[in-house]
């Protein structure tokens, strides 16, 4: 009634589940290795972006310092007519602004405007991490 032997038909179809097997391991490893590009692809263009929001962001502190800079350069400009000499102050009378010497407003503008550039990059600092972080 057979042909063959009920081994040889036992044989045969192992044959063709192991045929399958090989075949659906392929689909599986290219199933695998697409998955790995659209993810490698997708951290590329999420580096882009990233690069992108960066630079955007030192474009505006590099202007911001740079506005900070050119008041520092007026600012100390105007100092220059100041006398260079303290003026005296009488016991218990406060003393203001206007009374500072040349050298002495000069230094303190210039910290002033040293903590405004430290101040605009560490906001620029804060928002490159909130970039990153999203």
């Amino acid at each position: 009634m057979f042909p063959l032997s009920i081994n040889s038909y036992i044989m045969i179809g192992l044959a063709f589940l192991a045929m399958g097997g090989i075949g659906y391991g392929k689909y599986e490893s290219y199933k695998l290795d697409a998955y790995k590009v659209a993810q490698a692809k997708a951290v590329h263009d999420k580096e882009v972006q990233s690069q992108e929001d960066t630079d955007k962001i030192r474009k505006v502190k590099d202007a911001q310092i740079k506005a900070i800079n050119n008041q520092l350069v007026d600012a100390i400009s105007q100092l220059r007519s100041r006398s260079n000499s303290p003026t005296k102050t009488i016991n218990g009378q406060d003393c203001n602004g206007a009374t500072l010497s040349a050298p002495d407003a000069e230094f303190l503008v210039r910290e002033a405007f040293r903590a405004d550039q430290i101040r605009v990059g560490l906001e620029a600092c804060y928002k490159q991490y909130d970039a990153v972080a999203k």
